[in-house]
């Protein structure tokens, strides 16, 4: 649900108002419907379904501290398993630090970059235009969302789990 919900979000957020633009022309961009669908689409979603995917990841990757049915709520299944969560947590925050940043960098650069390539008049640089354009403007929109998400899910869940005793 996460992955339909962030893709939708996604379409819609960089897609919509083109499209609406090339059915109807000047007189659908004037419509309120069109402001709403994006915001609701645009954003909600989008956000929603990041969200989705974020904590899915973290809370798969906490799973390693709970104990299997038979053994209490609260018990760990043994040391090896709970250090190896804490790790691939650790990592996950990583990640979404890392994910984060590149975001922000996307976001404050991508209008830079697809300035400088608009005085390109060769097939490489209209290429590398397009290029810009379908892969820059999604990682622009998902990264830094996604990357915040998945570094705070990663150290609420660490934050919030009991340190793997010393045997």
């Amino acid at each position: 649900m996460g992955i339909v919900l962030a893709f939708t979000g996604l379409i819609a957020r960089l897609y919509l108002v083109p499209l609406v633009f090339a059915l109807w022309g000047d007189a659908g961009l004037n419509a309120p419907a069109l402001h709403w669908t994006q915001a609701v689409l645009g954003q909600v979603a989008l956000q929603f379904g990041l969200a989705l995917i974020a904590f899915l990841i973290v809370i798969r990757a906490s799973e390693r501290f709970r104990s299997p049915s038979d053994a209490g709520a609260n018990d760990l299944v043994d040391t090896g398993a709970a250090l190896f969560a804490r790790r691939i947590l650790k990592r996950l925050f990583w990640v979404g630090v890392a994910l984060a940043v590149l975001g922000l960098v996307v976001q404050e650069s991508l209008q830079q970059w697809q300035h400088d390539l608009l005085g390109a008049v060769d097939v490489a640089g209209n290429l590398a235009r397009d290029i810009l354009w379908l892969v820059g403007a999604p990682f622009e929109a998902v990264a830094m969302p996604l990357g915040v998400m998945l570094a705070s899910g990663a150290l609420a869940v660490r934050t919030l789990e009991p340190e793997p005793s010393a045997a």
